[in-house]
C-alpha cells in the first residue's frame, strides 16, 4: 500500500475516496505544541490505509491534508487533521 500526494503514470481503476479526521486536545501545559501535527499525520495515514484496504485498493493518490487549530472560547485548544485521497487498484496482468 502506498500514499502519494501526486498522480502516477500508470493505468489504474478508481475504487473510491477515503477520508479520516483525528484530533488532539491540548491541555494548558501543552499549548507550546500547537504546531506539532507529526503524530496526527501518522494516525490519519494509518486510517486511510485501513479504509483503502477495505476497498481492495493498492494505493491512494492525490492525498491531501488539512490541519486546523480549533479554539474553544473557555475550553482547551484542539489540533485537528483531516486527510483524504483517491483509492486505486492496478489492472491484473
Amino acid at each position: 500500500m502506498f500514499l502519494t500526494t501526486g498522480e502516477i503514470n500508470r493505468t489504474y481503476t478508481i475504487k473510491g475516496i477515503v477520508s479520516a479526521t483525528v484530533k488532539k486536545t491540548l491541555t494548558a501545559d501543552q499549548l507550546d505544541e500547537v504546531d506539532n501535527f507529526d503524530d496526527l499525520y501518522r494516525e490519519v495515514q494509518d486510517i486511510l490505509i485501513e479504509r483503502a484496504v477495505a476497498k481492495d485498493g493498492e494505493g491512494i493518490i492525490a492525498v491531501r491534508f488539512e490541519p486546523q487549530i480549533v479554539r474553544v472560547s473557555v475550553g482547551p485548544k484542539y489540533l485537528m487533521l483531516h486527510g483524504y485521497g483517491t483509492v486505486i487498484q492496478f489492472p491484473k496482468r
